[in-house]
This record gives C-alpha cells, sequence and structure tokens, in this order.
C-alpha cells in the first residue's frame, strides 16, 4: 500500500472555506485519485467549476506528529504548515518577522546575560482531540486529571509507548480497544472515564490477556448506567486475567465431511443450509441435513429433492452449480414466503440448465419479476429482448425475435385486416417480403431487433408504432430510432388501449361477420378475413337471407380472449336426437371417484354446445315430459343455464382428495336440454403440491385397471390445478344466465364432488363465486326419484366412456332430469 496526500484549495471567491488537507493509503495511483474524489462526496464538498474548492492536488508525504486521522478532512492543517517553492513539499509554516522579533524580545530574560537559558518559554501545546484513538488512551493514563492539551514532549513520549513492542500492556490493551468498534464512537470525557476504569481493574505492573481488555470494556460501554458497579465486580472478583493464568483449552479439530461423497439429497441440503458454497460440512451439518431429507412436513425441502431427482442434469453436475441453483431458487421463491408448486420448481431447474452460464444472472432476475421465460433471448446488440411478459397474443405463442419480424413485414402492409385473425394470403406476403429483405422492412426489423425488451410490447403496439410513423422516417436510422425511443410506450402489454389498436387499423372479424349477417356491411367485406371467419359469415349472411323475417335471430359471436373468436353461434341447429331405448342398459358403478380413459374430447378443450331450454334466460317454459325415461328436447340456439352439473375424478374420497380430472355441464331439469361443457385433465403431481393426499385403496384400485385408463392422467395435456379451476371459474361466469352467484352446483355434494372442489379452490386460494348455498346433491334426487316409485339411474343407457368426468355428468343430467320432472308433474 502506498500513501497519498492532497491539498484541497479554497477559492478565493468562497470567504468563508478554507483550505483542506488529507491523507489515506491505496494501492495505485488510479485508485488514490478516485478515493480522494469519494471522501469529498462524503463530505459533501463540490469542487471544480462553480464550486468552493479547487479540484484535489496530490502533495508529498509528510511525517510529523500531528497529523490527522487517515482519511480525514482537516482545515487547520495549512494554517500550521505550507507548501515549499516547488509546490509539493510540505514545511513548517514561517512566522513574519516582526513577530520573531517581537516573540524573541519577549523571550529574553531581564538578566543582562544572554548566555543564561529561560526556563519559563511556553510550550507548544497539542490539543488531544487530534488525537488517535490508541493515542488519546495512553494520554489519559498517563494524566490524573482531565487534559484537554498536551505538551509536544508528553506527545513524543505518547508516540513512544504506542510503538514500543515490549510494553505488552499498552500493546494488549490497543489491540483489544481494536476490536470493539463501540470504542469508536464515545465522547472525549466518556473516553477518559474508560481511562480512570482501565487504571483501577488493571494494575499497570502486570500484563493482562488481550481478551480480559477485551471483555471488559464491552461490558463497561454496554451498560453505562452501571459502569460503577462494573468496575467494582471485576476490582472483587479478580476476572482479569494475566498472561500466563489463562486456561488452557486443547483445541478441537472439528470432523469435517466432504460434500461432494454424499448422495444426491444430501450435497443438495448442504448447499440449502449455507449462505455460501460449502466443500466441506461438520457433523452438527450433517445432522441437520438428515433431519431435513427426514422432514416430510416441510414442502420447500421435499419440493426441492423432488424436483432435482426428477432433472437428469443434476446427477452430473458439479457441486458449484448446485450451490448456484439453489442459491437461485432461495432467491425467487424465499424459503419463509409463498409455497411454490413441484412443478413449477421442475420447470425452473430444467429452464436454468439448458440456460447458457453468462445469461442465468437475467434468468433469476427474469424470474424474480413473475416472468416464467424459458429461455433469455438477446437483440442483435446483446440486450435483453424480454419475452417472458403475458401480451395481446395467444397464450400458445411464442414470441421470438423471427416472429417479431413476421409482423413487422406484415404491419408494413397497406390494407387492413385483423391482426389476431391473419388471412393467409396475406401472411404469404410478409414471409415474401422477409425472404426479399424488401424497404421498409428491412430498416425496421434492424431497428426494432436492437431495442432491450422488444418482445415484452404487444401486437398491437408494433403495429401502432409502424403504421403511425411517417413514410419517409425509414430512410435515416438516427430519426428512425429516436422516433422508436420515443413512441414505443406501452402500459399493459396483455390489453392494448383502444386508441393503440385504432392506430394499429385493427379490423375485428366477429365484428365484421355480425355486421355483414345484419345487413349493415356488404358481403364483400368478408374477404379481408381470415378463410374461417370468411367462409362461416358467408354461410351466416346466406342463411339468414332465407330465413323468415318472424325466425330470424340475432347472430352471436363469442369473444374467447386472446384473439380467439367463436363462431358457432352462427351454425344450425343440431337436428333433433333420437329418443333413447331401454334396451341394453349399460350400468355405472356407485363409486364415481376414479380416472377416466379414453375422454371423448381432447384434454385441453373445452366444448360449447349451445342449446336452449325453458331454464335459459326470457323463454317460455316448455311441455313437461312424465316418462321415467329421460327425453331431450330440441331447443334454440345461444342458451344460458342456472344449473350446473360437475363430476370429479380423485385418487381419495376424502375432502383432501387430489383431482384428476374435472368435468362439467349445463343444463335445465325442467327439459333435460343441455348447453355449454367443460372438462380438464388436472396434473396429478400438482394437485399434491398443494397439499391434497391420495388413498391406498384408491391407488391400488387404480393399479388394477387398463393400461388406457392408467395413461389418461400421464398425458402431456394435463394442466395445473389452479389454472384447471380458474379455467372453471372463468366457463361459470361466461356461461352462467345471471351470473355465477345464481348458479345452482349439482354433484354429489353431501361428501364429495362439491367439497372436495371448494377445498381445492381454497387451497390453491383461487376465488369461486358460486356460493355455498346453493349447492345441489345428486344422491338425495336419487332417493327423492325412489320415494316416488323411479330410479332412472340404471334405467338410462350410459352413452360415452366409463370412468370419465364428462361421460358421468351427462349421464347425471339424464336421471336428474327425469327425477325432477316427475317430481313437478303435479
Amino acid at each position: 500500500m502506498l500513501t497519498y496526500a492532497y491539498l484541497i484549495k479554497a477559492k478565493a471567491k468562497a470567504t468563508e472555506a478554507k483550505n483542506l488537507f488529507c491523507w489515506f493509503s491505496a494501492k495505485s495511483d488510479s485508485r488514490a485519485e478516485r478515493e480522494i474524489l469519494n471522501i469529498l462526496e462524503d463530505n459533501d464538498i463540490a469542487v471544480g467549476r462553480g464550486a468552493d474548492y479547487q479540484l484535489p492536488v496530490r502533495t508529498n508525504w509528510f511525517v510529523v506528529d500531528d497529523l490527522p486521522e487517515e482519511s480525514a478532512l482537516d482545515e487547520t492543517w495549512c494554517d500550521r504548515y505550507e507548501l515549499a517553492e516547488d509546490q509539493q513539499t510540505w514545511q513548517l509554516k514561517q512566522k513574519p518577522d516582526n513577530e520573531n522579533q517581537e516573540a524573541s524580545s519577549q523571550q529574553k530574560p531581564e538578566t543582562s546575560s544572554a548566555n543564561v537559558p529561560t526556563s519559563d518559554a511556553p510550550a507548544l501545546l497539542r490539543p488531544i482531540s487530534r488525537l488517535r484513538l490508541s493515542q488519546r488512551l495512553i494520554a489519559h493514563l498517563l494524566n490524573d486529571g482531565e487534559e484537554k492539551e498536551i505538551s509536544e514532549a508528553r506527545h513524543v513520549q505518547i508516540g513512544q509507548m504506542e510503538l514500543d513492542d515490549n510494553d505488552l500492556y499498552i500493546q494488549n490493551l490497543l489491540l483489544a480497544v481494536a476490536n470493539v468498534p463501540a470504542a469508536k464512537e464515545l465522547s472525549a470525557h466518556v473516553e477518559w472515564n474508560l481511562a480512570n476504569a482501565i487504571k483501577e481493574v488493571f494494575d499497570r505492573e502486570q500484563v493482562y490477556t488481550v481478551a480480559s481488555f477485551e471483555e471488559f470494556i464491552t461490558e463497561w460501554i454496554a451498560e453505562p448506567k452501571a459502569r460503577t458497579h462494573t468496575v467494582q465486580e471485576w476490582v472483587n472478583d479478580k476476572k482479569a486475567l494475566i498472561v500466563g493464568d489463562e486456561p488452557t483449552v486443547p483445541p478441537v479439530t472439528p470432523e469435517l465431511i466432504t460434500v461432494a461423497t454424499l448422495p444426491l439429497r444430501q450435497r443438495l441440503l448442504a448447499q440449502f443450509i449455507s449462505e455460501e458454497y460449502a466443500y466441506h460440512i461438520d457433523t452438527e451439518q450433517k445432522k441437520t441435513i438428515q433431519e431435513l431429507e427426514l422432514d416430510v412436513d416441510n414442502s420447500y425441502v421435499q419440493n426441492l429433492l423432488l424436483a432435482a431427482e426428477n432433472v437428469e442434469p443434476f446427477r452430473k453436475a458439479p457441486e458449484i452449480d448446485i450451490w448456484k441453483i439453489v442459491s437461485a431458487l432461495k432467491t425467487i421463491f424465499p424459503v419463509d414466503g409463498k409455497r411454490v408448486d413441484l412443478s413449477t420448481v421442475i420447470h425452473f431447474f430444467k429452464t436454468w440448465f439448458n440456460t447458457e452460464h453468462i445469461d442465468r444472472g437475467l434468468l433469476v432476475k427474469e424470474w424474480c419479476k413473475g416472468n416464467r421465460v424459458s429461455q433469455i433471448q438477446r437483440t442483435d446488440t446483446g440486450t435483453n429482448a424480454g419475452g417472458g411478459k403475458k401480451t395481446d397474443r395467444n397464450t400458445d405463442y411464442a414470441q421470438t425475435l423471427d416472429t417479431l419480424d413476421v409482423e413487422i413485414a406484415l404491419a408494413t402492409l397497406t390494407m387492413d385486416f385483423d391482426i389476431y385473425n391473419i388471412p393467409g394470403s396475406i401472411l404469404r406476403q410478409a414471409k415474401d417480403i422477409i425472404a426479399a429483405k424488401d424497404s421498409p422492412f428491412k430498416e425496421w426489423s434492424a431497428a426494432l431487433r436492437k431495442c432491450s425488451g422488444i418482445l415484452d410490447y404487444s401486437r398491437a403496439a408494433i403495429f401502432a408504432l409502424i403504421r403511425s410513423a411517417h413514410p419517409s422516417y425509414y430512410l435515416s436510422p438516427g430519426r428512425l430510432s429516436g422516433y422508436i425511443n420515443a413512441n414505443l410506450v406501452e402500459i399493459d402489454h396483455q390489453t392494448p388501449t383502444d386508441e393503440t389498436l385504432a392506430a394499429a387499423r385493427q379490423v375485428n372479424s366477429a365484428a365484421v361477420v355480425a355486421a355483414v349477417v345484419q345487413g349493415k356491411e356488404p358481403l364483400e367485406n368478408l374477404e379481408k378475413l381470415s378463410t374461417d371467419f370468411a367462409t362461416v359469415g358467408a354461410l351466416a349472411a346466406k342463411a339468414a337471407k332465407q330465413e323468415s323475417s318472424e325466425t330470424i335471430k340475432q347472430p352471436e359471436v363469442a369473444n374467447l380472449g386472446n384473439g380467439i373468436f367463436s363462431v358457432e353461434g352462427l351454425m344450425n341447429p343440431p337436428a333433433k336426437l333420437t329418443e333413447e331405448a331401454t334396451s341394453d342398459v349399460q350400468m355405472e358403478e356407485t363409486d364415481n371417484n376414479e380416472i377416466k380413459a379414453n375422454p371423448e374430447m381432447s384434454q385441453s378443450e373445452t366444448a360449447v354446445l349451445p342449446v336452449k331450454s325453458a331454464d335459459a334466460t326470457g323463454d317460455a317454459s316448455a311441455s313437461l315430459n312424465n316418462e321415467p325415461v329421460h327425453h331431450i328436447n330440441t331447443a334454440p340456439l345461444n342458451a344460458f343455464y342456472t344449473h350446473l352439473m360437475v363430476d370429479m375424478e380423485t385418487m381419495c374420497n376424502s375432502p383432501d382428495a387430489p383431482i384428476v380430472s374435472i368435468g362439467a355441464v349445463f343444463f335445465d331439469p325442467s327439459t333435460g336440454n343441455t348447453g355449454a361443457e367443460f372438462y380438464r385433465v388436472v396434473n396429478l403431481e400438482s394437485s399434491m403440491s398443494f397439499g391434497m393426499k391420495p388413498d391406498a385403496s384408491t391407488i391400488q384400485w387404480w393399479l388394477k385397471q387398463s393400461s388406457e385408463a392408467r395413461s389418461a392422467i400421464l398425458v402431456d395435456e394435463a394442466m395445473g390445478l389452479r389454472e384447471s379451476l380458474e379455467l372453471l371459474a372463468d366457463f361459470i361466469a361466461e356461461n352462467a344466465a345471471n351470473g355465477s352467484h345464481t348458479v345452482q352446483l349439482w354433484g354429489n355434494g353431501c361428501s364429495f364432488d362439491n367439497v372436495i372442489l371448494r377445498r381445492a379452490y381454497a387451497l390453491t386460494e383461487t376465488p369461486f363465486a358460486v356460493p355455498f348455498r346453493n349447492d345441489r346433491d345428486v344422491r338425495t334426487m336419487v332417493e327423492l326419484g325412489k320415494s316416488v316409485g323411479i330410479n332412472p339411474r340404471y334405467d338410462i343407457p350410459f352413452k360415452g366412456d366409463m370412468h370419465n368426468a364428462l361421460s358421468d355428468a351427462r349421464h347425471h343430467v339424464k336421471y336428474v332430469s327425469a327425477i325432477w320432472q316427475r317430481l313437478t308433474a303435479n
């Protein structure tokens, strides 16, 4: 380390400012230049143009007894010392000649002999407050009273005692004071009291241990009101240990275990309990690891271990990578924070190992923000391109820089179209533009590919930005970059504003189809829509013209979100179903908590089958069917219902049973008509991660089923429990006749379907708008049917696949409707 000294001169205009002096140690000249500026900034001193002080000037190092403390700014230094002619070397400040003559005349004795020495010449006194802490303590030890100043001779004596390695009393005392940070915060008077207490407890003729000094000073400072008592206690009990009298404790060599030799689960936990990378652990840490490994109630640790065992790269990962990924997990999901799903932990581990080393820090930052990205995409300049936030695009759409090019090419086209349902001909034009690298696409692509976080902006924002720009901006890269920086601003990426959609010249396909069917727009407007909307719109418009004015009903196009629209409301009503026969009756098992095999519809789709009945809003009651065998009436389109039949397949019969599939059907019990349907396969692992527990007997039953049935719970399309419940709540809200709060929720309710469903919503902290008082029990309805002499559950043939939640829900609708009609017949 080198020693540096700096002079900071005050400017002439700053009348109240004084020159400052500072010294410190640094490794190099460049670091010293930075350090002096940091010291000035910490003391709120501005230098340079417009400030009261000039820039600091480096000087030669000058060793004197009254140096200020290191890194301290001293404004009295220049009162005593000045720079020589070379403006680098410090020297004692010379007094003017008249002052020297006056001083010499004052010092002359009254006797005429010039050879008689003077004994009463005034000594040069120095304030104790300007000494270092170690020197101040020595000064207090030497003085019997509380002195404010010391003579130069006493200052020299203090310096000699401080440097005397043979004076072990002083050396051990100074070492102890350096180990007590609170000693530096004491006032001058309290320092003097501390020195007196030390003199009273510790005999100057003995040599005491550093630990004794440190213990006494710490205890004396910590209890201001009991300091006198502390001194008496130390004096009476003789707590101070003299060197050589301290008890010898044999050193204990801890038994260390190399982490790399442990099994994978314990290697993980070794890094989990360590704040820094652990190469060895001791026996106490090994005991803690074993306790954590066996603690099944600690869901955080158990999810960590299960996830690691299901991620192959963990088995070959070095210890440093294991520590890094475990530390990243604790950063994203704090141990004492909200519970995290096992599937989420597995997803993060796989993503972390698949990410390049240089991008793993960005990955952790994105996950900490709540963006569950699967990779870190970079712009052409190397910055983070984003892509982890939800936008107005379809949730299954992966936004990359290449797909961004497609949107840029589409936005450069002059025609207006639905940016969320792009016609095939327009999409082909965009791809041709990309292949040919035509202008202005080429310039826009080069500019937007350099923007940080560009993939987080909505499609509407990209279209609005390009279509609102001046046609010649792309000719100047600088102007184009400035335009992008000024106008590419968006708050809600998932829901663009109406102004943004207008600037993007968005054409709503559903609105165009509805307007054409109503005759408000010409049929030619369908040509600018995608093939699906154009075909369905043309058929619907043709059918609308052929219908009688008395039977014309307004078609409806439903917005399902993410740029997806349902046009089933434009279709013709289904043909009348044939009456069901009672021959070859198919029996259904009493217990209905099994997993369904071979479902009738895709596990990731929600079917909407619109038919209407008397239960739908605004229609008159249909005629009652009194037959014991349920009959489905043909009903108008666009029906909404109040009654909802729910059936679930679980892995247990208790309220905490893990859910593996959910089926639901809206219906009207007075007619038996059905409406929108819902079906989801739920990831079993996700259900168990929320604390749901399977039953051994149910698992044994499941193992006896066919391989096709067992494979139903292992499909790739299975969703998480929370996501499935949110979709079910949205399904109910969108299809209920008068809102979710009026829905009558049917199921095996007193102990099974309704109870397990509500328990699942509670465990996942997901809101469920259907009140508990609206629960209806299928089993109670069956018993009521028996009381009036019918049991249609086994009279009505079972259609669909056995052990399928949706098929079971449809069957429940049939026999509940039959019983309802019989009970309300009179």
